[in-house]
């Protein structure tokens, strides 16, 4: 019985160190832990140039997680809108140039850069201690959206999603760890 007292007592007090050592070397999310870019990035203005006097609607979310190695923080932004069917491919070319406009502001290293107007674009990048990447979907038909009156021929319901992520890391990474650290999902 004394025996298995003592394990008892030896494993709850080993639980209690792993709590204490593990709460001890979390990374918690300050705003320290968020980049300028991803505070205030938003693709507003340009999806405003584009959309024509019709109804619309958008929506932006955010979110952040601490963690051992490194904190995350996310943000989206969905827009819904009317717009000339002839300008989708140049809705697209002004929100990547802004993008990139953007990250160059904030003093982003870009990392890496791919896609095109029509399969949407993606970014990867280094800023201090965070390293990011950054979706553009493809500007998609919106057919769900329900009308009193139909829009004119040359108008088409859209919508546009952007999508955030960074990890902030105590130590700031060098361009070959950020490229591997991002690539982890």
């Amino acid at each position: 019985m004394r025996a298995c007292l003592s394990v008892l007592l030896l494993l709850v007090v080993a639980g209690a160190f792993w709590v204490i050592w593990d709460s001890s070397h979390r990374l918690y999310i300050t705003p320290e832990t968020e980049s300028a870019f991803l505070k205030n990035y938003t693709p507003q203005h340009v999806i405003e140039r584009f959309q024509c006097n019709e109804s619309s609607s958008h929506g932006a979310g955010s979110g952040a997680g601490a963690g051992r190695d490194f904190v995350s923080h996310q943000a989206g932004f969905n827009w819904f809108l009317a717009m000339r069917s002839d300008k989708l491919t140049s809705l697209m070319t002004a929100l990547n140039d802004d993008l990139t406009a953007q990250l160059t502001l904030n003093k982003a290293q870009i990392l890496s850069q791919s896609g095109d107007a029509r399969t949407g674009f993606h970014y990867d990048y280094k800023l201090g201690k965070s390293i990011g990447s950054v979706t553009l979907s493809p500007v998609a038909l919106d057919s769900h959206v329900r009308r009193a009156t139909p829009l004119p021929k040359c108008m088409v319901d859209v919508a546009v999603k952007v999508v955030l992520a960074e990890k902030w890391y105590p130590k700031e990474q060098t361009a070959m760890q950020a490229s591997l650290n991002n690539s982890i999902p």
